[in-house]
């Protein structure tokens, strides 16, 4: 298992050393997490697909959407790392295994901020202004389409610049994500700016204000209008996504650093930064499933019966 000191790049452009403790104790991390967050991921998102009642809530839809990029990055995108970790280059070495890797990395992992944020606005909508979805036409346009156009903006827009992009690439296996994207080869400085304040900072900063917002409005109305009946209603709602929104907490030290490193001081944390608070930004994703198991409706009967099936099957199985 090789385990050298490496040099590294952050996917915002921080150079670092990665010590050899320090490697060795981020693979076994990611091992741990990885293998223990793949099997919830896989029993929710049964759970999302099989419970009728779950599957055509409105509030669940971008969830779903949220869960399959995940696990994307979850499997694919830490699979990556952890290899990276071990070996100290990129394997299996190869122009796609790097593309692939960056699309992931890049396209699904800013993917899905983008779409926590307008997770965020769109349960603003439902609790605070349901009837803006009572009727199918106003459904499509304040709903559906919105969902579709922030699960597909950054894949579409990554697939391009990673894949068709006519900058040169420079494939080097011995850097994470084999150096590149190559696109920051040739590209304007508004459009860097854009993609962190876009595609990161701002989305982060919608999610945690309007996490806020949503409980305020919400024990505001409960306890000054007692309005209880309604609280009932979206209680699981409200409570399901400020769960989610906690979890980002562990991309603030990242976002807070490259803020002040844009403000005048470009070595301000750069010690820190590309070894650890750029693997922290991998703690929502693995910490997601483990948040939702506990909304799953009744959870304990769906984990018995499924147990119960496989003793089943298995029994099945055997006798003649």
């Amino acid at each position: 298992m090789s385990m050298n000191t490496t040099e590294i790049y952050d996917n915002n452009g921080v150079y670092a050393l990665d010590s050899p403790l320090s490697k060795r104790i981020k693979f076994w991390l990611i091992i741990i997490c990885e293998s223990s967050s793949i099997p919830c991921y896989l029993f929710i998102i049964y759970q999302y697909l099989y419970q009728k009642k779950l599957r055509k809530a409105l509030h669940n839809h971008a969830l779903m959407v949220k869960l399959c990029i995940n696990f994307v990055v979850l499997t694919i995108d830490l699979s990556m790392h952890l290899s990276f970790l071990r070996l100290g280059y990129v394997f299996p070495s190869t122009p796609g295994a790097c593309l692939l890797w960056q699309l992931v990395d890049y396209g699904f992992w800013f993917g899905d901020i983008v779409l926590t944020s307008w997770m965020s606005i769109e349960r603003y909508i439902l609790i605070f202004y349901s009837h803006l979805v009572k009727t199918p036409y106003r459904c499509m346009f304040i709903h559906y389409v919105p969902l579709i156009f922030f699960s597909l903006y950054c894949p579409v827009v990554y697939i391009y610049l990673i894949f068709f992009d006519p900058v040169p690439h420079k494939y080097d296996y011995s850097f994470i994500l084999c150096g590149g994207p190559y696109y920051y080869l040739d590209i304007a400085a508004w459009l860097i700016w854009y993609e962190s304040l876009v595609h990161y900072v701002i989305p982060i900063f919608i999610t945690v204000i309007l996490s806020g917002a949503m409980i305020i409005r919400v024990l505001i109305r409960k306890y000054r209008l007692r309005q209880t009946g309604r609280w009932n209603k979206y209680r699981k709602m409200l409570i399901q996504f400020i769960c989610i929104s906690v979890i980002y907490i562990f991309d603030l030290p990242y976002v807070i650093v490259t803020i002040v490193r844009w403000s005048g001081f470009p070595d301000f944390g750069t010690n820190v930064q590309g070894p650890y608070f750029f693997y922290m930004n991998y703690i929502p994703t693995v910490l997601l499933s483990f948040t939702l198991l506990g909304t799953i409706p009744h959870l304990k009967a769906s984990i018995i019966a499924l147990i119960y099936c496989k003793k089943q099957n298995t029994t099945a199985s055997v006798v003649p």
